[in-house]
């Protein structure tokens, strides 16, 4: 009867085993105050489990013969039992406890980054303000153009598509995230329209286009070709803003910050739809 019990509270101690292994694996991923300290109790529960299991098969391989463990002065093995299955209790009940601390826990920190994702698009929404040339700075300030537009109608059947019309499909495919659509419809204005005045705003389209695919080193070219093509155009300020973002990508950050003193020099009063992205790209690269 002795020898029963105590098999059965070796399974029931290794049973708890189990139980702390999930609580440990979870609480193992919470970055955290509250996790470590959650960490630190799982990691006491399991070497006093440890101890509890050696304690445990070592009276159940000497069949209960020899004398009892220090901590139980005398009662026989009715009494080691007994006390043996209130210890696994009582541990059980604070693993289980354990457990809902760190699902709690859990839930807390995931509640905490979906908070932080939509204050973070919220942000975003809010740079990109009004009209293409908004969506053109907040593109350049956060790195995604803006939230998508309707595509412009198709030219009829066998006419040569416009650079204007090419404008209005390459900049709906840049809002819509299609960054090598928009990427190709620039370069085939440039191609083939160089000496039309859409081609500078193509120029920049093409920028943009980069800079959405992270091709951040090409961007940069193509942001400082823009800016080259006319110093005191409608996309000079945008393209000073999105070559030093671009510059900022690549890890050059004294050019990066050379070049916002480029455009608070030339732009001291730029357009309202350019004041927040480039105080965000100062405070990125700490200017």
């Amino acid at each position: 009867m002795k020898k029963t019990l105590l098999a059965g509270l070796c399974a029931g101690a290794l049973s708890l085993s189990g139980l702390i292994g999930p609580a440990w694996a979870q609480s193992d991923s919470v970055q955290s105050r509250e996790g470590i300290a959650l960490q630190n109790q799982i990691l006491s529960l399991q070497n006093q489990l440890q101890q509890l299991q050696a304690q445990v098969q070592q009276n159940a391989s000497s069949g209960g013969g020899q004398s009892a463990p220090a901590p139980i002065a005398s009662g026989g093995s009715s009494d080691l039992t007994t006390q043996l299955l209130q210890r696994v209790g009582t541990l059980e009940d604070q693993v289980r406890q354990l457990r809902g601390d760190v699902d709690q826990l859990t839930n807390q920190v995931n509640t905490q980054n979906a908070q932080l994702n939509k204050q973070i698009g919220d942000l975003s929404f809010q740079m990109q303000g009004n009209g293409g040339a908004a969506a053109a700075a907040a593109g350049a300030a956060t790195g995604a153009p803006a939230a998508p537009t309707a595509a412009p109608a198709a030219p009829p059947t066998g006419a040569a598509p416009t650079p204007e019309i090419l404008m209005q499909q390459g900049t709906a495919a840049l809002h819509m995230g299609q960054y090598q659509t928009s990427e190709g419809v620039a370069r085939e204005i440039l191609a083939k329209h160089h000496s039309s005045p859409r081609a500078y705003d193509a120029q920049f389209l093409l920028a943009q286009s980069l800079q959405g695919q992270k091709r951040y080193q090409e961007a940069a070219l193509a942001f400082d070709d823009t800016y080259n093509m006319n110093h005191k155009g409608k996309r000079a300020p945008s393209a000073l803003l999105g070559l030093a973002v671009t510059l900022g990508a690549i890890n050059q950050k004294s050019a990066a910050c050379d070049t916002l003193n480029t455009l608070h020099a030339q732009f001291p009063t730029p357009p309202g739809y350019l004041v927040q992205p480039i105080a965000a790209a100062h405070h990125k690269l700490g200017c």
